[in-house]
């Protein structure tokens, strides 16, 4: 079974993941022959990121590396030796001094459980520079799988005081030629410290702010056993992937204020260290973090206007941004849900909608849009505009809806005689202010809405 960490991990400080296809890891690490086919012959190996029909199928196809997230990435694809014996060997630098460490790797069996063969046993071994053995993990056999699956081995060993550099060397206990065919990937030396349970404000549960509230937060931690002289130090990070440490942070528990809690929110966690090595990152074990969520302040765009025509519902393209917001449209009136964020809106006449966000916070923004309502058009055919107060005027019904509609009348000469954009104040029969002939006339609306325009006579009687 695998020494591995039972504790808090540091952040690696070694991790060989031997590149990428475009940019393979460089190195005398192995004395077997390297080659560029993915189906390597006995005592050789080769750095890719796949294998696929190898030894009339007996290996498992692999579609990529061990390595999460790693586009285009290599392992180690190994063919043992017919002669069982090391194949690997690379120092390892920038370790701290006197620390435990997790060593740990990533290895397949790529042979079929179908394909009788040796199965791959390998012995890892840990060394300081004058050769003193400072850990050792054999691996015993690496059985097949159903599918290509990478198991995790590895050991605890510590550096010895005034030591930063060892020798990781993989033997090859069975001999190859029939199996014994592998891949490896992810070579990690971490920092292997105490259980750290971090809290915030007495739990693990995140702490929620508004945008620019003034806060007071307390963080604490419980630490197990495992250090002989720890040390203490709180990080922050905005983004989870860049860290700072706290000035003055050193102390299992640390109140922190923030004036001003800004969008995007902060992260906690404890580093945890010797004495003699708090001040190297990389010495470190880590808590998981701890969070405090800023509610950022909602943020709305009730979108643009919109023009249908009456009966026909229009969608509203509201649009809204911060997290745990609710919306409400007012006047709800005609609305198939007031409070979806785009709702189906189908007014009898125009109507001005406002869009209202509110975030958890109780902070509302508001924004607001015009639904305009095209009415159907009933063009008269006849008017009197004798003054006696009935059908004196042109009243085409619903045009008044169409504000950029353009009205033109011609006699039957072909004479333009009345023009307007819009028709808010209707037709008296008259041009250059002057009462036209009975007689017909001749129209021609265009509502520039794209529909057809319409067209025909107008008779003035008497």
């Amino acid at each position: 079974m695998s020494q591995t960490c039972t504790g808090s991990f540091g952040e690696p400080v070694v991790n060989l993941t031997f590149g990428t296809v475009a940019n393979p890891v460089s190195g005398s690490f192995t004395n077997y022959t390297a080659t560029s086919t993915t189906c390597p012959p006995d005592g050789s190996y080769t750095l890719t990121g796949i294998t696929s029909g190898c030894f009339g199928g007996n290996w498992h196809t692999i579609s990529q590396d061990h390595t999460p997230n790693d586009n285009n990435g290599n392992m180690m694809l190994v063919n043992a030796s017919t002669a069982p014996g090391e194949f690997f060997k690379e120092t390892i630098g920038g370790l701290c001094t006197g620390t435990i460490f997790e060593f740990s790797a990533y290895v397949i069996n790529v042979l079929k459980p179908t394909a009788a063969g040796n199965k791959p046993n390998l012995t890892f071994i840990i060394e300081s520079t004058d050769g003193t053995e400072l850990g050792k993990y054999s691996t015993g056999n690496i059985l097949e799988t159903p599918s290509p699956e990478g198991k995790k081995y590895g050991m605890i060993f510590t550096t010895p005081v005034g030591i930063s550099q060892v020798t990781l060397k993989i033997i090859n206990n069975a001999p190859g030629g029939n199996g014994n065919d592998l891949a490896i990937d992810d070579i990690t030396f971490r920092a292997c410290g105490p259980v750290i349970e971090a809290k915030i404000n007495g739990g693990i549960v995140p702490v929620s702010l508004c945008e620019g509230e003034k806060s007071t937060i307390l963080l604490s931690a419980d630490v197990s056993a495992g250090y002989n002289a720890p040390a203490y130090q709180w990080q922050i990070s905005i983004d989870n992937t860049v860290w700072t440490d706290i000035p003055g942070g050193n102390t299992k528990n640390l109140t922190v204020t923030i004036p001003s809690a800004a969008a995007g929110g902060y992260k906690y966690r404890l580093t945890v260290a010797e004495q003699a090595n708090i001040g190297s990152v990389k010495c470190r074990a880590l808590s998981e973090a701890r969070e405090v969520v800023v509610i950022d302040r909602p943020t709305v765009d009730a979108g643009p206007d919109k023009s249908f025509f009456k009966g026909i519902p229009a969608q509203l393209d509201g649009k809204a941004g911060g997290n745990d917001v609710s919306y409400l449209w007012s006047p709800p009136n005609y609305l198939d849900d007031p409070t979806k964020l785009n709702p189906l809106a189908s007014p009898p006449v125009e109507t001005t909608y406002t869009l209202e966000v509110t975030n958890a916070c109780n902070v509302t923004v508001r924004d607001e849009m015009v639904v305009k309502v095209y009415l159907e058009i009933k063009i008269p055919n006849t008017f009197s505009p004798n003054g006696d107060g009935v059908n004196d005027v042109w009243n085409i019904g619903g045009l008044i809806s169409y504000s950029d509609a353009i009205v033109k009348i011609f006699n039957r000469y072909g004479d333009l005689v009345y023009t307007s954009r819009g028709y808010d104040l209707p037709w008296d029969g008259k041009y250059d202010s002057k009462t036209l002939p009975v007689g017909t006339y001749y129209y021609l609306i265009d509502l520039k809405t794209g529909e057809k325009s319409y067209s025909g006579p107008v008779t003035i009687l008497e």
